[in-house]
């Protein structure tokens, strides 16, 4: 008994580890796709380039995770994590040096490319840390240091950036990337059978593909809202929008720790499908918020919905996957996540300049519904481990 429940621990110093790892790597990449717009805006760039911004990181990123996953799987995660994370930490130094837009865009798929092995790398070790019978509550729980990073790092880059310049935003991105390096280094790694081998098959996993489709639906109006949330508080005359961010972290850190456990206890359906109704609610509301306490809503909403479709979504394609398929199952969640964020960011771009971008985040809520349909068509039967296990 004792040596169940200590392998069923979840706070551990390696669970704390990697997602304060996490929480570093994702506040880094954060500094960026809400910064960039506006001061690509100041050198002339018109908004189907802003839409190119996450897009073609998210180009990058989608070639390289399947590669990613499959050699994470075969060679292990340190030292492929630990590479990601340099790589990255010079890729983002890059952009204090040319103010050219279209060398800007050049370097942003060299820093998606960096994004996707250090994501996947990431992810990957805490899906080997998280006990089974607890992985929906593991991975809630890792998820909130993503969410809290995209709740704290873009403001304060947009208030440093105004203040002070590019070259000081990326001062922090690269500082906080080597915090990163110095405790992925000192982090204990699970050891892994290496039995994956380099064929087109292994490089995605089947019980992935389902989620990860929903996952694309969703994150393509993530990639919309990241694209232009700024500059459509500009356009509103709607000051303090850093005040949206805090707004979101404290949704994120209220529903983080209760969904998990939820989705561990109860099921997928019973976290996912309201959380997709949040969203769609929170696109409908951006599209009319024309006030700061609007903008605020909408952070709200958007936390509590988006923060339990994502953490519930990766428990699904990661939970059934095999120690040593894990890799491959969460680069096949992320090329879905990727994938509808590079989406989203053009075609929002697309849909802004011809309707605005009230109209063109209206356009982006019936995305949620569609999410709803796939997962109701197909995955309402999938069950966690925690209750596959009870039912046998």
């Amino acid at each position: 008994m004792e040596e169940d429940l200590s392998k069923q621990q979840l706070w551990t110093k390696d669970f704390i580890l990697i997602a304060a790892v996490n929480f570093l790597v994702f506040s880094s990449w954060q500094t960026l796709p809400f910064v960039l717009p506006v001061y690509l805006q100041t050198l002339g760039a018109d908004d189907t380039v802003l839409g190119w911004v996450t897009a073609i990181t998210t180009i990058s990123a989608l070639l390289i995770r399947p590669f990613c996953g499959i050699i994470l799987d075969r060679f292990g995660r340190k030292g492929i994590f630990l590479a990601g994370i340099a790589f990255m930490g010079l890729a983002s130094a890059s952009f204090a040096f040319i103010p050219i837009v279209g060398i800007i865009l050049a370097m942003r798929f060299v820093h998606g490319l960096a994004w996707g092995i250090t994501s996947t790398s990431s992810q990957t070790v805490a899906s080997d840390i998280i006990p089974p019978k607890r992985f929906g509550e593991g991975m809630g729980l890792f998820a909130l240091s993503a969410s809290l990073a995209f709740a704290i790092a873009p403001g304060i880059a947009l208030e440093l950036f105004h203040a002070s310049g590019m070259t000081y935003v990326v001062a922090v991105a690269v500082g906080v990337l080597v915090m990163a390096f110095v405790l992925a280094s000192i982090l204990k790694y699970r050891p892994i059978k290496k039995t994956a081998s380099f064929k087109p098959s292994s490089m995605f996993n089947r019980s992935s593909i389902l989620p990860a489709t929903i996952m694309f639906f969703l994150t393509s109006c993530y990639g919309s809202l990241v694209t232009f949330l700024a500059i459509h508080a500009e356009s509103q005359g709607v000051e303090g929008i850093g005040f949206f961010f805090t707004a979101y972290a404290i949704a994120v850190a209220l529903s983080r720790p209760l969904l998990g456990k939820f989705v561990d206890q109860r099921g997928y359906a019973v976290v996912l499908l309201p959380g997709i109704a949040l969203v769609a609610t929170a696109l409908v509301v951006l599209s009319l918020a024309h006030s700061l306490p609007m903008f605020i809503l909408t952070a709200f909403l958007y936390g509590f919905g988006f923060a339990g479709c994502q953490s519930t979504l990766q428990t699904m394609a990661v939970a059934d996957a095999e120690p040593e398929h894990r890799g491959a199952a969460n680069a096949t969640f992320l090329v879905g996540f990727d994938g509808g964020i590079g989406v989203g960011s053009v075609v929002s771009g697309w849909i802004a300049a011809a309707l605005g971008y009230s109209g063109m985040y209206l356009c982006f809520a019936v995305l949620p519904i569609v999410s709803a349909v796939v997962f109701l068509g197909f995955a309402r039967n999938r069950r966690p481990p925690n209750l596959t296990q009870r039912e046998k």
